[in-house]
C-alpha cells in the first residue's frame, strides 16, 4: 500500500499526469472527515423567503444551481435549509478537489458508496463507468430500504473544478441522477459544463444574483439595530442597498465597522474590511495584468467586449474580457436587453476607480472615436468630454446639438462641462445651444437662459426655431402654459427645424395641453412626436413618446390604459440594442409607480421606483423629484410620518445639490408637507404652510412633472375648510374645483371621484348622512373602474368613520377588497341576513336607485342622476317594493334600515 506521501494528493499536476492512483487507507479516511455541513456563521442575518424558496427547490430527483459571485451568502443560505433535513451529504471542494480520482472517491463516499469503488488503482477510462455503477448502487439501496443514506447532496464551490474529467462527472450526475436524490451545486462562477437539457426537462433550477440580493426591507433588518442606536440613518441605508444592490458580505463587514468608534463618520467605499474582501476574496485569484485590465475595464460607465478591445492596452497574458469577468464569478451583470454589454456593481466599479490608472484621458479618446464610427454622437461627446478634448467635442456638438439631447444623459454632459474651458463653450453657439438644453433638462433654467442670452444676431437668425423650442422648453419647465405654447408654435413654424428639436417643440406642447386637460389636441401633437421619432430611428425618442401619450391617458384618469402603454414602452426599451441610461426609460418606470401607486399597489410602485431613481441619478432627470414624492406618499399611507417627512428632506437636499431652480421644486415639497400635515392632524401648519405657499388660487403655473399640484392645493383647502367646519367656504371652492373639467367638459376620473368625496364629507359634516353616503359610494363605483385607490388613501383620516360604512355593504371585487384592507374593514354581515330575510337579494343598481330615493330624489331626478329611462327607475323601484314585501316609497326606506342596506 502507498503511503499518502506517494500519492501527492494536494499536488493537482502530478495528480492530473498520473495515469494510474491509488488512495489509500489513510486517505479514505481523512476524504471521509470531508463529509459535514458546514458550520454557521455568527449573527447571520435570516432569510425566511429566501429559505423557503430553496427549500421548495429541493426535490428528490432534482438539481438545484446557486450561482453568484463571492459574498451573496450562497453557503449559508443552503446551510440554513439543511440543518432542518436529515440525511445531508454536503461536499466543500477545495482546489486540490479538482483531480478526478480524488473527487470521485470523495463522490463515493458522501453517497456511502465507497465499497463499490474499491482500494485497487484505477485506470481514467473507467471514472465514467465507476460513476454510472456508484448511482445504480445508490438506488438499488434505497429501494432495499437501507439506511443512513443520503437523500440530498450538496456539491460546494465546484467552481474549483476546472479538469474536464471531473466537470464531465459533475455532468454525469446530473443526468444520472437517481430520482431518490436531489442534488445542491453550489459556484461562485458560471458552472463549466452543461445544464441546458435539465432546465428544459425541469429538472433544474438556477437561483441567482437576482434571489440572492438582499431586498431594501432585508437591508434594513440588516441594519436595524445601527439604526436604533442612532449609529446609521434610513436614509443612509436606502444608499447602502442601492449603492451595494443587496451584495450581503460587503454589507455585513460595514455593518460590523459601524460599531467600532474609529468607523463613525466613514463610508462604505472607504470602508477597509470591505476593501480587504474586495483584494482577497475576489481579485487575489487573478494576476497582477488581470487585475489591472479590470481596473481599465470599470472606467466606461456600460462595457462590451467590442468597446473594450477598442480602448484596452494590452497588459500580457494576464488580460480578461468583460464577458470573461463575469464568467468567472466577478460582480460584472449582463445590461438586460443590451446584447453583449456588461455593468459593473456599483460598489465594486467605485472601488476600482478609485485607483485612478494613468492613461484614462487616452482611453476615453478612443471611446469616443469608437462610438462615433458607430453613429452614436451622444456617448461621442460624453467620452470626448471625459477627456477633456474641447475641440473634438466642439466638432461634435457641431454635427447636430438636439439630436445629442434626445432623452440623453444629461448628468454626464453636467458634471463633464467643468472640465470645458469656459471661453471654448462662449465662443460655440451651438455648443452654447446644447448645454442650454443640458441645463433645462436638468431643472437649471437661469443658467440655460443665461447660456443662450447675449447671441450674436447673425446666430440668433440662423438658430432660429432651434432656440424657440428650447424656450419653450424652459417656459414650460417653469410651469408658465400659455407662452410654452407660443414659443413651441414659433419653433414648429420653422421649416428648416432639424426632427429632434421639432420632436422637442412637440412634446413641450403635448405636455402644455395636457396640463391644461386639453388631451384632443395633446394627444395630436404626441402622434406627431411618435411619427418623427419612429422616422428618426432613434429609440430613445420613441419611448420619450410613449412616455408622453402615457402622461396623457394618466391625466385623463386611465391608469390600466396608462399602465399597457408604458409596459409596452418598457419592453422596446428592453428590447433596444446598448444605449446609454435616458431619460425617456426613467420617465416610465417613475410612469408606472405612479400608476401603480393610484391603484394602492405600493409594492410594485416601490420596486419600480427603486429602477427609476437609478435611472435618474445616471442621466441626472428631474424625474428624480417626483419620485422622491412618490416615496413619501407611500410612507404616509403607510403611517410613517417621519420617513416621509425624511424623503421630503432628502428630495430637498438633491435638488440644492443639482442646483435646481426653486420655482421647480419648492411647491411640490410644500405641498407634500401640507399633505403630511393633513394626515396628522395639525390644522395651524396647514393654514399657514397654504397663506405662504406660493402656488396660489391666482397662480396660473403647472408645473411639468407635477400637473396635478394646482388642484391638489385647491382640494386641500376644501379639506381645510371642512376640518375647521368653514362648510361655506368649503363649498364655494368645492362648486368651482367639481366643474374644472378641461375639453369637452371632460373632468378626470382622479378629479371626479375628490370632488364626490369632497362634497360626501361637507354634507356629513352638514348633516346629512344619507346624501354623504349616497355620493361617497358614487365615488367608490366610479374609482372601482380604474381601480382608483389613491383619493381614498390620500384623505384616509376624513373617511375612517364614513367609508367603512360603504364597503361593509360593497360586493365582491379586488379593488372592494383592496379597500376593505387598507381601511380595516370586515365584510359586514347584513348580505347574509337580507339572503335570509329576502327570497331574492337587493342588486348593486337597486341599491342604488334605493340611496337616491332615501334622499328624496324623484324618480324623473334619480333617471337624469344614473342616466338611465324614467321607466328603467320605475322598473328599479317596484322591484324594491315586491323584495321588501312592502308598497311605498317610505316603507321600502324603513326596511332597507332595518336590515341594514342603507
Amino acid at each position: 500500500m502507498k503511503s499518502i506521501h506517494d500519492v501527492q494528493a494536494a499536488n493537482d499536476d502530478y495528480a492530473g499526469q498520473a495515469r494510474v492512483a491509488q488512495p489509500g487507507d489513510l486517505i479514505w479516511d481523512l476524504l471521509t472527515h470531508r463529509i459535514r455541513i458546514p458550520s454557521a456563521a455568527e449573527d447571520m442575518l435570516e432569510r425566511p423567503a429566501l429559505y423557503r424558496h430553496i427549500d421548495s427547490a429541493i426535490k428528490p430527483g432534482r438539481v438545484l444551481l446557486l450561482e453568484a459571485p463571492v459574498g451573496y451568502g450562497k453557503t449559508q443560505a443552503v446551510r440554513a435549509v439543511a440543518r432542518e433535513r436529515r440525511n445531508v451529504a454536503w461536499l466543500t471542494l477545495e482546489s486540490r478537489d479538482n483531480e478526478p480520482l480524488r473527487f470521485l472517491t470523495l463522490l463515493a463516499i458522501a453517497l456511502k458508496q465507497d465499497q463499490q469503488l474499491g482500494r485497487s488503482p484505477l485506470q481514467r477510462d473507467v471514472y465514467h463507468d465507476f460513476v454510472s455503477l456508484m448511482l445504480q448502487s445508490y438506488q438499488h439501496a434505497r429501494e432495499a430500504g437501507i439506511e443512513g443514506l443520503p437523500d440530498c447532496l450538496v456539491l460546494d464551490n465546484t467552481h474549483w473544478l476546472s479538469q474536464v474529467s471531473t466537470r464531465e462527472m459533475v455532468a454525469q450526475l446530473i443526468a444520472e441522477l437517481p430520482e431518490s436524490l436531489s442534488l445542491v451545486i453550489v459556484s461562485s462562477e458560471q458552472v463549466h459544463f452543461s445544464t441546458h437539457g435539465p432546465a428544459i426537462a425541469g429538472r433544474l433550477q438556477r437561483i441567482g444574483v437576482d434571489e440572492l440580493a438582499l431586498s431594501l426591507n432585508e437591508t434594513a433588518t440588516l441594519f436595524a439595530d445601527e439604526m436604533s442606536h442612532g449609529r446609521i440613518s434610513v436614509t443612509t441605508v436606502e444608499h447602502l442597498h442601492h449603492l451595494s444592490e443587496g451584495w450581503l458580505t460587503p454589507l455585513q463587514l460595514y455593518r460590523l465597522e459601524l460599531n467600532t468608534a474609529d468607523a463613525l463618520g466613514r463610508a462604505i467605499s472607504e470602508s477597509p474590511g470591505v476593501a480587504r474582501f474586495f483584494r482577497d476574496g475576489l481579485l487575489a485569484r487573478f494576476t497582477a495584468e488581470a487585475q489591472a485590465t479590470l481596473f481599465q475595464m470599470a472606467e466606461p460607465d456600460l462595457i462590451s467586449d467590442a468597446l473594450f478591445h477598442a480602448i484596452h492596452e494590452p497588459l500580457g497574458n494576464g488580460d480578461l474580457t468583460p464577458s470573461g469577468a463575469c464568467q468567472k464569478g466577478l460582480p460584472l451583470w449582463p445590461v438586460a436587453g443590451k446584447g453583449r454589454w456588461y455593468r459593473f456593481n456599483p460598489l465594486f466599479r467605485d472601488w476600482l476607480l478609485a485607483r485612478g490608472l494613468n492613461g484614462r484621458f487616452e482611453r476615453a479618446v478612443r471611446a469616443s472615436q469608437w462610438f462615433e464610427s458607430r453613429g452614436d454622437r451622444s456617448e461621442a461627446l460624453t467620452y470626448a468630454l471625459r477627456a477633456q478634448d474641447a475641440d473634438r467635442a466642439l466638432d461634435i456638438a457641431a454635427s447636430g446639438s438636439e439630436a445629442l439631447l434626445a432623452g440623453q444623459d444629461t448628468g454626464a454632459l453636467l458634471s463633464w462641462r467643468q472640465h470645458l474651458p469656459a471661453h471654448l463653450v462662449e465662443k460655440s453657439p451651438r455648443l452654447r445651444l446644447v448645454y442650454g438644453w443640458v441645463h433645462a433638462i436638468g431643472g437649471q433654467f437661469a443658467q440655460a437662459e443665461k447660456l443662450i442670452s447675449g447671441l450674436p444676431e447673425d446666430e440668433l437668425q440662423s438658430l432660429g426655431g432651434r432656440l424657440s423650442a428650447l424656450k419653450s422648453f424652459i417656459l414650460r419647465g417653469r410651469g408658465a402654459i400659455a407662452p410654452a405654447l407660443a414659443e413651441a408654435d414659433q419653433a414648429l413654424q420653422d421649416p428648416a427645424l432639424s426632427d429632434h428639436a421639432r420632436l422637442m417643440a412637440l412634446l413641450v406642447r403635448s405636455s402644455a395641453l395636457c396640463a391644461t386637460q386639453c388631451y384632443a389636441e395633446a394627444r395630436s401633437a404626441n402622434r406627431s412626436a411618435a411619427r418623427l421619432a419612429r422616422e428618426s430611428g432613434d429609440a430613445g425618442c420613441e419611448i420619450l413618446a410613449v412616455y408622453d401619450h402615457a402622461r396623457i391617458e394618466l391625466g385623463k384618469g386611465y391608469l390600466k390604459r396608462a399602465e399597457t402603454l408604458i409596459r409596452r414602452g418598457l419592453d422596446v426599451a428592453l428590447n433596444t440594442p446598448y444605449q446609454p441610461p435616458r431619460v425617456g426609460e426613467s420617465r416610465l418606470q417613475l410612469s408606472l409607480a405612479l400608476a401603480l401607486w393610484h391603484q394602492g399597489r405600493f409594492d410594485e410602485a416601490e420596486t419600480s421606483l427603486v429602477r427609476s431613481a437609478r435611472q435618474a441619478e445616471q442621466c441626472r432627470d428631474l424625474g428624480l423629484l417626483l419620485n422622491m414624492a412618490l416615496r413619501v406618499l407611500i410612507a404616509k399611507s403607510r403611517g410613517e410620518l417621519e420617513q416621509a417627512f425624511s424623503w421630503i428632506g432628502q428630495a430637498e437636499r438633491t435638488m440644492q445639490l443639482w442646483q435646481v431652480d426653486d420655482v421647480v421644486y419648492r411647491p411640490i415639497l410644500e405641498a407634500l408637507k401640507v399633505s403630511c400635515w393633513l394626515h396628522g392632524d395639525q390644522l395651524d401648519h396647514v393654514s399657514e404652510a397654504l397663506r405662504k405657499l406660493p402656488m396660489d388660487e391666482q397662480d396660473d403655473r403647472i408645473p411639468e412633472l407635477f400637473p396635478m399640484l394646482p388642484g391638489l392645493l385647491e382640494a386641500m383647502r376644501i379639506r381645510l375648510h371642512i376640518a375647521n367646519g368653514e362648510l361655506d367656504a368649503a363649498q364655494a371652492k368645492l362648486d368651482v374645483y367639481a366643474v374644472s373639467g378641461g375639453e369637452n367638459g371632460l373632468v378626470p376620473q382622479g378629479h371626479l371621484i375628490y370632488s364626490k368625496i369632497l362634497q360626501s364629507l361637507i354634507h356629513d359634516r352638514a348633516g346629512k348622512p344619507d346624501r354623504s353616503l349616497v355620493l361617497l359610494r358614487e365615488a367608490v363605483q366610479d374609482a372601482a373602474r380604474e381601480e382608483y385607490v389613491s383619493p381614498f388613501v390620500e384623505m384616509e383620516r376624513s373617511l375612517r368613520t364614513l367609508l367603512p360604512k360603504v364597503l361593509a355593504t360593497a360586493g365582491d371585487s379586488v379593488f372592494y377588497d383592496k379597500l376593505r384592507l387598507y381601511f380595516r374593514v370586515e365584510k359586514s354581515g347584513h348580505p347574509s341576513v337580507v339572503g335570509e330575510a329576502l327570497a331574492e337579494p337587493i342588486s348593486d343598481r337597486e341599491r342604488g336607485v334605493l340611496e337616491l330615493i332615501a334622499i328624496g330624489l324623484s324618480n324623473q331626478d334619480i333617471a337624469d342622476r344614473l342616466h338611465i329611462s324614467l321607466h328603467t327607475v320605475k322598473t328599479h323601484a317596484r322591484r324594491i317594493n315586491a323584495k321588501f314585501g312592502v308598497r311605498s316609497r317610505t316603507q321600502a326606506i324603513v326596511r332597507a334600515r332595518e336590515l341594514g342596506v342603507l
